[in-house]
């Protein structure tokens, strides 16, 4: 795992250096940001002061690894940026073609051997912290963004992107599994476990509803998180799709919901109703998507000693409060 410190972050600049070759960038000043489900950049090129991130896909934890960090993973990830910015549907983050017009970048590293890397054009912003003055006005219209990517996941010729992550009842069975390998290794007590098991079994059950309706299902954003939007002015604008595959839409809704007070939840909702037929008869829905959420990004850390220490403490609070209300019928989307 790369460090930020002087040692570590010389080691990653010169990682940067290399894949860089590769493009036709002049004078690029490299800034190491961050390890994390990538190691992250900020190039900036001296003649025009323009600014790009670039992400070399190698996570700091084994669990974070996926078929999203392979070559046609990647590549999907950025056919669907391109695809949404030719056709002007959200501000995204635009990716770069190297010398060679490919848009993933395959190298070898003396570091971390066969290695993948993307470019993408930075979007100037700030990211969203919730003390924004405009903060209603920037959640109704973060809700119309997603509106607007869901329901473009529903054009009369959708696109086939392959090799990205699936969220549904057979990731909750291998969410389960894993989970269950977390007791054994005392990351996870017994009867939290089984709490959980029968929340996601509920939670299966709700899928099997959503599967009999039209337009539930496509392409989603996934990972919707405060650092993963940046706001300039009033419109904020997503990022970091690294996680993007196909899913349930309310899933996005529940992953968004999860960052906001009640009040900012509400908003969201009415921003998506805008402009989808959302009914706000669905937050039982959301309620399991945001359970769905929470465990398996368990799985994302449970076999890392060095970072999943926190998820036993998580799991006995959220287990003995709303896991029990739900199981019991109770709402709670605005507490979770």
């Amino acid at each position: 795992m790369f460090q930020a410190d002087n040692k570590e972050e010389s080691i990653v600049i010169r990682e940067a250096e290399k894949v860089l070759l590769h493009y036709s960038f002049i004078e690029p000043d490299i800034e190491f940001i961050r390890h994390n489900e990538n190691i992250t950049f900020k190039v900036t090129t001296k003649p025009d002061n323009r600014c790009y991130l670039l992400r070399i896909h190698k996570p700091v934890s084994e669990g974070l690894s996926g078929i999203q960090h392979t070559h046609d993973g990647l590549e999907s990830e950025m056919f669907l940026l391109r695809e949404i910015d030719q056709r002007n549907l959200l501000k995204v983050q635009k990716p770069v073609q190297n010398r060679d017009g490919e848009l993933v970048t395959e190298y070898i590293s003396d570091q971390l051997g066969s290695s993948v890397a993307t470019i993408l054009e930075w979007i100037e912003g700030s990211t969203l912290t919730l003390n924004e003055e405009s903060i209603d006005r920037i959640i109704f219209k973060l809700g119309e963004n997603l509106a607007k990517l869901h329901v473009f996941s529903q054009t009369k010729k959708p696109l086939e992107f392959h090799n990205r992550p699936v969220y549904n009842a057979e990731r909750i069975d291998d969410a389960l599994a894993e989970l269950r390998k977390g007791v054994k290794n005392n990351v996870l007590s017994q009867n939290d476990f089984e709490v959980i098991r029968q929340v996601l079994t509920l939670v299966k059950e709700q899928l099997t509803e959503l599967d009999s309706r039209e337009a539930s299902w496509g392409y989603i954003h996934a990972d919707l998180q405060l650092g993963n939007v940046i706001v300039a002015g009033e419109n904020p604008s997503l990022i970091d799709f690294c996680l993007f595959g196909y899913g349930y839409y309310l899933f996005d809704l529940g992953s968004a919901a999860s960052m906001l007070n009640t009040e900012l939840r509400k908003t969201l909702l009415q921003g998506y109703a805008s402009k989808t037929n959302f009914s706000f008869d669905d937050i039982r829905y959301i309620e399991g998507q945001i359970f769905m959420d929470i465990f398996i990004s368990y799985i994302f850390f449970i076999n890392d000693p060095e970072k999943n220490g926190w998820i036993k403490d998580h799991a006995a609070k959220i287990c003995s409060t709303h896991c029990q209300d739900f199981l019991e019928g109770k709402e709670v989307y605005y507490s979770i």
